[in-house]
């Protein structure tokens, strides 16, 4: 009679065989892999099946197909068997090496974090980061990342989850475009930006993003930036019916710089573009009411690779 350790030894043998044949899609060269018979494979399998109840294949003539639960077990088991190898590594070298995976949305990536990152590369030269750029929220359970980097209105309960700052969002857009769309050269006496913006703001071609919102509300910014104005004519006025749509920030803010349009700037991501006068900020900024965390599953943040990202990081927000 097996014992309780016993029976759950043999399903982590019958796990360990269900990834191997689920990398070939074939028994017999996962039996290969393993120095085992096809025969006992296909036993393996088979209580594995009956163990989980649930199939993990579909037998087709002359190959095999993963289920819709054998492709979420495979995910599942290629996660966890990353992580017990890359903590061995960590055990027996007693530094960090292997592979630390981040996931940024893209002008995250590149305007604030990838300037910051050879600090981190030179404290750990043997840690080789991934980073995974997405434009929406990375899914934990999908995707193949450590942390990940969420620009989001809302604290993550399900997750660990550590506040890095707080966005601003203004109005951006090219020198020459101010000039030519709001220009005061008509008026017998310069008028105040609120102003300016009133009177003009029918005729401007607004750039919206969606990176890292809802798909369905890429106008959400400007709406919000209106709607915080103290200026009652301005925070009334409707959005221009011209207007460039993009997924991706610094396609937006380089669109402004190209005098396509007016972009709403998130501050922390275009102070280059500021810096070198590329951009300029004609309008006050307010809260996005969103802020950037850092994220991974509970109990992941103690990992050593994940401390050390998640430490030096901290420690960068503190000298600004």
């Amino acid at each position: 009679m097996f014992s309780l350790m016993d029976k759950k030894q043999q399903q982590l043998t019958n796990m360990h065989t269900f990834s191997v044949a689920a990398k070939f899609l074939s028994f017999t060269k996962a039996a290969e892999e393993l120095f085992i018979s096809q025969g006992a494979v296909s036993q393996r399998i088979k209580q594995l099946e009956l163990q989980l109840g649930f199939m993990l294949f579909v037998r087709l003539t002359r190959r095999l197909k993963l289920t819709v639960e054998g492709e979420r077990l495979l995910q599942a088991l290629n996660q966890s068997f990353d992580l017990i190898f890359s903590e061995i590594d960590d055990i027996r070298f007693k530094e960090l090496r292997g592979e630390l995976y981040l996931g940024v949305a893209p002008t995250f990536a590149q305007s604030w974090l990838l300037k910051r990152l050879p600090e981190f590369q030179a404290m750990y030269p043997n840690l080789n980061i991934k980073l995974r750029v997405k434009a929406s929220p990375l899914n934990f359970q999908h995707e193949p990342v450590d942390l990940a980097i969420y620009y989001s209105e809302r604290h993550h309960a399900e997750f660990f989850s550590q506040k890095l700052f707080d966005e601003y969002i203004t109005p951006v857009c090219s020198p020459s475009y101010y000039e030519n769309q709001l220009n005061t050269v008509d008026n017998k006496e310069p008028l105040e930006s609120n102003q300016l913006l009133a009177e003009n703001f029918s005729d401007l071609t607004l750039i919206h993003c969606s990176e890292s919102l809802e798909s369905n509300q890429p106008q959400h910014e400007w709406k919000l930036w209106l709607g915080k104005q103290s200026d009652e004519q301005v925070k009334r006025l409707v959005l221009p019916e011209a207007s460039m749509i993009v997924n991706h920030a610094d396609m937006a803010n380089s669109a402004a710089s190209y005098s396509m349009g007016m972009a709403m700037g998130r501050i922390a991501l275009i102070e280059e573009k500021l810096h070198t006068k590329a951009l300029i900020a004609p309008f006050e900024s307010v809260s996005s009411g969103r802020a950037y965390h850092l994220i991974c599953p509970q109990g992941q943040q103690t990992r050593p690779r994940n401390k050390a990202f998640i430490d030096w990081l901290m420690a960068c927000l503190s000298k600004a």
